[in-house]
Parts: C-alpha cells; structure tokens; sequence
C-alpha cells in the first residue's frame, strides 16, 4: 500500500495487468481525448488531492489503520 505524501491518503499500487483489464473495459465507450487524459492522470495522481505519483511513498501504519474498512483506489507507478 502507498499513500500520498502530501494528504497521506492511502491508494493501491496496481499492476500492469489490472491496468489493461481496466483499459479494456472502457473500450466499448470510446472516449473523447480529454476523457481519456482524465481516465489516465486518474491513476498518475492522488484522488484525493491531485499530487502526483511522485510524491507517494510506502504507508505509515497509521495510515493503513485509518484506511481499513475504505475503498482504496488503484495508483499506477513504476517504482516508489
């Protein structure tokens, strides 16, 4: 689990594979450019307050206890 370090919202990192099953999901509604850009930061980026993945960082136990029982959204990232 990771969380943003600005809000210490707590967020999933996803896998490539859970990635493109979403992707493929959303084909059937051919979205518009800006729809696309929109789907796509949405997992650079904290839900919460929009820092970007850069900013995440491994979750404190804090945070994770906080977060139990709450959605916790995907976050695509490389490395953190």
């Amino acid at each position: 689990m990771l969380a943003c370090g600005v809000c210490g919202w707590v967020h999933y990192a996803m896998t490539a594979q859970e990635k493109a099953q979403s992707d493929r999901a959303l084909e059937r509604y051919n979205l518009s450019a800006a729809e696309s850009l929109a789907y796509e930061s949405s997992f650079r980026q904290c839900l919460r307050c929009e820092s970007p993945v850069s900013d995440f960082r491994k979750a404190r136990e804090s945070e994770l206890t906080r977060a139990a029982g709450h959605l916790v959204t995907p976050i695509l990232t490389d490395d953190i």
